[in-house]
């Protein structure tokens, strides 16, 4: 999981991340006596962050470190208080990893798309790459709906399409052993 890297990761992330951007617009914490929940300017904490972009502090903490959040604002006692665009920015990150971006990506996008800056030729390059990434598994996947939807349709028979899914799904598996 990327929340147990050790402390080298962590202390690479911080030492060669990127720039941190400009935090979104929100209104400033109140570290008044305000109600919790979310009610100082709409801003939450750093546990109702994590458990309405259902992930841990931890993730939430780590994602900051790495510059994938924007450092959020503080209260005077120096508690986290977060707008609520960063659940939209953690469930994103979920989103990416779960792509097959690393965290490192995940940054750097994170980066072009808080800043507004024109994309970098390493930006560009990271998502031309994920793009045929991606559109490989589409391909694969719209080839696996036909193979299902042609199994479940069709009668029982000795010449079962059911022979094909499974003869396809193995083929598969053994191209990404190989590496071909």
């Amino acid at each position: 999981m990327a929340e147990r890297r050790g402390s080298a990761a962590r202390t690479r992330g911080a030492a060669t991340g990127p720039k941190q951007p400009a935090r979104p617009a929100a209104g400033r914490a109140n570290s008044g006596g305000a109600a919790k929940g979310g009610a100082r300017g709409d801003l939450l904490s750093i546990g109702e962050l994590a458990k309405q972009a259902n992930v841990s502090t931890r993730t939430i903490r780590y994602y900051e470190e790495l510059g994938i959040l924007p450092p959020p604002e503080r209260t005077a006692g120096g508690t986290r208080r977060y707008p609520r665009d960063y659940i939209f920015y953690v469930e994103g990150a979920r989103i990416l990893k779960q792509l097959g971006f690393g965290l490192e990506e995940i940054a750097e996008l994170g980066q072009f798309a808080l800043t507004g800056t024109s994309a970098s030729a390493r930006t560009k390059a990271i998502l031309q790459e994920r793009l045929s990434e991606l559109e490989h598994r589409i391909r694969v996947l719209n080839r696996l709906y036909e193979l299902v939807n042609e199994a479940a349709a069709a009668p029982k028979s000795k010449g079962s399409p059911v022979h094909g899914l499974l003869r396809w799904v193995s083929e598969g598996e053994e191209m990404e052993r190989t590496g071909s």
